[in-house]
């Protein structure tokens, strides 16, 4: 009997030790398994950080390439990365060529962006926009915030506000306004449907004091693509030597209250036209031109604007005119174009470096993906 319970218990042990020593080696074999999927997430998320790295730099840089391979440290691991333009089909795209590292796992990234497009700036929530009284500076013109094309066709309901203002407004001169609202048109008419005014908005608490601001630019980013002279862009100081017609970005910064007036002539002008100072008090008492301004166009103060404008207005200054009229300008008018504003930013975002910077950032996209 005492010899048959020891074998028992002998028998217990021998199986129970067997047991632990599987049940250690299983653990052992989960415990490995963890810390590698552990790893090869770890060493994801390190190329999907460094893509997400790359795609800021691009966009703040539109001509940011890496044609070179370079090495760049991150969470305790490295990526080795290029970043070069090619083609997909019949689309020009940029490649961006990830390989990382991280304690012996490599994981190889491949995506594919572009830049798509333009913006319209969010600032700009009407044809006419402005912080200040507009009551007096749109005179008896035809303001129309419905959408159009560069050809100054309607297209139905993708429009805005005729007019946007940070006060109260009263259509003093008899302007035609329209504009769309919820998805619905409304054609200009005086008295105009009440609806297509904006009044009293408070821009989230402050209206943006500098054209940059506008569009979401890093400050100075205008004047810089300006100056450059890319692609017709001009930066002057004195309105006599503005050379016509406006291309790309005109960027005309004139002294402390100098009244100015500008004749853009029968040339067909388009692009982002700036007239500003840091101060803010640029006056431009009179535009006129005998053929459409396409594109955005920023001021401080402006009044007479014998012209049309496919695109839009915003005027900066919170003294805009408040007591002279202008009469006799019915036969101007300002569309609201989104097509004509995106060229305009698309352009800035090109040349400036900053298509990553606020409503820029939308005009890069990811395309394609491949882990």
């Amino acid at each position: 009997m005492g010899r048959a319970v020891i074998i028992i218990l002998s028998g217990a042990l021998i199986i129970f030790g067997i047991y632990s020593v599987s049940t250690m080696s299983s653990s052992r074999h989960s415990e490995t398994e963890a810390v590698k999927n552990y790893r090869i997430s770890y060493v994801r998320n390190i190329s999907l950080s460094t893509l997400d790295i790359l795609m800021s730099r691009l966009a703040d840089s539109t001509s940011y390439r890496v044609l070179n391979e370079q090495t760049l440290s991150l969470m305790g691991g490295t990526s080795k990365f290029t970043i070069k333009d090619t083609v997909i089909g019949k689309d020009s795209v940029i490649q961006i060529r990830i390989n990382s590292t991280y304690e012996g796992l490599n994981k190889e990234t491949i995506a594919y962006v572009k830049f798509t497009g333009g913006f319209v700036p969010p600032t700009l929530r009407g044809a006419v926009t402005a912080n200040a009284s507009l009551n007096k500076t749109i005179s008896d013109m035809i303001i129309d915030g419905r959408d159009h094309d560069l050809n100054g066709n309607v297209i139905p309901n993708k429009g805005i506000y005729g007019v946007s203002s940070g006060t109260s407004f009263t259509n003093l001169q008899g302007a035609m306004i329209g504009g769309t609202v919820n998805g619905v048109d409304y054609p200009p008419k005086f008295p105009e449907n009440p609806i297509v005014v904006e009044q009293n908005y408070n821009w989230g608490g402050k209206f943006p004091d500098s054209p940059d601001k506008i569009l979401g630019f890093p400050e100075g980013t205008l004047k810089k693509i300006a100056q450059s002279g890319v692609n017709g862009s001009q930066y002057v100081t004195d309105d006599n030597k503005i050379k016509l017609p406006l291309r790309g970005v005109t960027y005309l910064e004139l002294p402390n209250d100098d009244e100015v007036k500008i004749n853009l002539g029968g040339l067909e002008s388009s692009g982002i036209f700036v007239v500003h100072n840091p101060a803010g008090n640029t006056r431009v008492i009179q535009l006129r031109a005998t053929r459409p301004f396409k594109g955005l166009i920023i001021g401080d103060y402006m009044f007479h604007l014998h012209l049309d404008i496919y695109g839009g207005l915003i005027l900066l200054s919170p003294n805009l005119e408040m007591v002279k009229e202008c009469k006799g300008n019915n036969d101007h008018k300002i569309y609201y174009s989104s097509a004509a504003v995106k060229e305009a930013t698309f352009f800035a975002s090109q040349y400036g470096g900053s298509s990553g910077i606020g409503g820029g950032k939308r005009s890069l996209n990811l395309l394609y993906i491949y882990e």
